[in-house]
């Protein structure tokens, strides 16, 4: 799970992760939507919406996944603040009101998501383990965060990522 956190907040460096000297995964520098899909896959990719919103200084950009991907547990909740992952109370909240109207209150919604601002909007050394982070203006984090994805989720099906196509093979009309 560490190396899938890190492998998502840095895209554009490759990792490879080996095991008593067996290689277990090898993943090459790309776009964001490439380490994706090479982490939750292409059926994750196939369901979700591409994020992407920006008001003032704050932005979030990534992927959420539709109801119909929808997860028994909270294995592929990815949410990252000007790149570290964390696991805050707060995100969390937005993030569970975002999807509250449109998903069973048993199931979790899927996401890699990733929070810009400025870092002197947010500390980083509230927890030990860095996981957890407090803004400085909290209430307003948490309104942008619910409404960016809400709209997102709420947008047109054009949004949803298709899968790549190699070169030269030719598409359905």
């Amino acid at each position: 799970d560490v190396f899938r956190r890190i492998a998502l907040a840095r895209p554009d460096v490759g990792f490879q992760l080996s095991h008593n000297g067996r290689l277990g995964l090898r993943l090459a520098a790309g776009s964001a939507e490439r380490r994706v899909r090479e982490i939750l896959g292409d059926d994750f990719m196939a369901h979700c919406r591409t994020v992407e919103v920006e008001s003032g200084s704050l932005r979030l950009s990534g992927f959420a996944a539709l109801p119909a991907y929808a997860r028994a547990n909270r294995d592929a909740q990815y949410f990252y603040v000007n790149g570290r992952f964390v696991r805050d109370k707060l995100i969390q909240h937005a993030l569970r009101e975002a999807y509250a109207d449109i998903l069973h209150g048993s199931r979790h919604p899927a996401f890699v998501l990733f929070l810009e601002l400025d870092p002197a909007g947010v500390d980083v050394n509230v927890h030990p383990a860095k996981t957890e982070v407090r803004f400085r203006e909290g209430r307003a984090i948490h309104q942008f965060v619910f409404h960016a994805l809400s709209r997102s989720l709420a947008s047109p099906l054009q949004g949803v990522v298709e899968p790549e196509t190699s070169p030269g093979v030719a598409q359905p009309a």
